[in-house]
């Protein structure tokens, strides 16, 4: 190859020095030198001869490469997104904002984990294949751990499967398909994880699976002891009556159905009204009579002034009702009543879900 005096190139005949050789031949036009056998020609095939080979595609990278190279990819996007949801995933369960699992408070370290490395993957430098494999192998082990007194809850798996999709989308360099796949499976499982933490976990008692009921309104959060979720005023009927909500509060009814437990917290806003009358009303308003109060201590969320009384429904039920007014004026009560059937009031029943109870 030569260049002319204008700085083009121009190929000559390697036998006889001929030039320019026209496009797409096959030999030398002067002297008839084949060209078929040249590694040269076998690449260039067709493509104008009279022009400099250039890099097909100079800013493509692999999903691969050293820590010289780079171990970068050429579509970060989609394994990032996977990553960020999972990170999001995880701290909805490490705040308890829809049920708690009691995980210990190192459970903040994989959301961070999960952000990091989804910014390392959009950063797109250094060995960010091996450092985005790594965290999600470490993402996959603590996920097992905390899950080891029942791996096979719903909630557990799809923890587990939420990991496993992202670790698919940083290991190689995903096609066209696993990047769209993998991206909308991922973001499916991040949702369906926090989802499960608002679910009662049936069956999996002991499990530590907790849900939390939250009236950002009333200013309440009551974390229900494991096996226990939230009822709707049809599943605690005839057992226990959920009062209609009013401008001036609210209820939330929860239970254990296969332990055939029951209960609903009750908050209403500063009315004037006095403990005692407050309280009055409030059993009438769940078909009992206020009766004698019991030694049995009140939550402590409801205060020293707080009273505990026997309750037994018209359905049967037989329970505790702890009542009170907040130094907010708030009157607030908490009822578990048990079926007659299992044996009637359950007071550690009682005490448990009240220890879950917390009032801002």
């Amino acid at each position: 190859m030569r260049y002319t005096p204008g700085g083009m190139p121009q190929t000559l005949c390697p036998n006889c020095g001929h030039s320019p050789i026209p496009r797409g031949a096959s030999a030398c036009p002067s002297c008839g030198e084949p060209f078929d056998h040249l590694q040269s020609h076998k690449k260039v095939g067709r493509m104008r001869l009279d022009r400099p080979m250039v890099e097909a595609d100079d800013d493509a990278t692999v999903f691969g490469g050293d820590l010289v190279t780079s171990a970068v990819s050429a579509h970060p996007g989609p394994a990032a997104g996977v990553l960020l949801a999972s990170a999001a995933a995880w701290f909805v369960r490490a705040a308890g904002l829809l049920g708690s699992l009691e995980d210990p408070a190192w459970t903040y370290g994989l959301v961070c984990l999960g952000a990091v490395l989804a910014l390392v993957l959009v950063l797109n430098r250094g060995p960010a294949k091996g450092m985005a494999q790594v965290g999600v192998v470490v993402q996959l082990l603590a996920t097992g751990w905390l899950a080891r007194e029942a791996p096979l809850a719903p909630v557990h798996v799809a923890y587990f499967i939420l990991g496993v999709l992202a670790l698919v989308m940083v290991v190689g360099e995903p096609g066209p398909m696993r990047r769209y796949l993998g991206l909308g499976l991922g973001l499916g499982a991040a949702v369906a994880s926090a989802g499960l933490l608002a679910l009662p976990i049936a069956g999996t008692s002991g499990a530590g699976v907790r849900q939390s009921l939250v009236g950002s309104e009333l200013g309440y959060r009551l974390e229900l002891p494991p096996g226990w979720g939230q009822l709707t005023r049809e599943q605690l009927a005839p057992h226990l009556v959920l009062p209609a909500s009013t401008l001036q509060g609210g209820g939330v009814g929860f239970g254990d159905a296969a332990q055939e437990r029951y209960g609903l917290l009750w908050v209403e806003r500063g009315t004037g009204k006095a403990a005692a009358a407050g309280c009055k009303g409030l059993f009438q308003a769940l078909g009992g009579a206020l009766g004698e109060a019991l030694s049995l201590p009140a939550p402590p969320a409801l205060g020293s002034a707080a009273t505990v009384h026997p309750l037994r429904t018209p359905g049967g039920a037989e329970g505790t009702l702890a009542c009170g007014v907040l130094a907010d004026g708030r009157l607030v009560g908490l009822v578990v009543v048990a079926a007659q059937a299992s044996g009637g009031a359950d007071e550690a029943a009682f005490t448990t879900v009240g220890a879950g109870l917390a009032l801002q």
